[in-house]
């Protein structure tokens, strides 16, 4: 008996990016830093991990290096913010939890970079872990 692993579909906005994450998620967070917040234009960016080998993409994204070491990746032809990811670690990739065709799915495990939360946003899921 083989077991089937859960599919997590997402995209961007116009559908010239699309991709399949299989199984269950590696990691998820509420990012607060200053990045984040200018990449997604909200006061929070909440990222979904799963294992690089577990996703599959119809269209990639492009990626710029937004800090040393660091991508994020986007629609070539909407803009939509998708992905971040490390380039020493290719083991994951981060998506952002708005990019995923049923977001309700998944839910934080913690905040990160408390320390420049915007006051509005601090109290978003108060029971995870708190880091910075």
């Amino acid at each position: 008996m083989t077991t089937k692993h859960p599919e997590h579909r997402g995209g961007c906005l116009c559908g010239a990016v699309r991709f399949v994450a299989s199984g269950e998620p590696i990691g998820s967070n509420h990012c607060h830093c200053g990045m984040c917040r200018k990449d997604s234009g909200s006061g929070v960016s909440t990222f979904v991990a799963f294992p690089t080998n577990a996703v599959t993409w119809d269209g990639k994204p492009r990626e710029y290096e937004s800090s040393p070491g660091k991508y994020r990746g986007f629609c070539p032809k909407c803009g939509s913010s998708i992905t971040w990811r490390k380039d020493d670690d290719d083991s994951f990739i981060d998506f952002r939890l708005g990019s995923f065709d049923d977001p309700s799915r998944f839910k934080a495990q913690k905040h990160l970079w408390m320390s420049t939360a915007l006051p509005s946003f601090a109290g978003i899921d108060p029971e995870i872990e708190h880091f910075d």
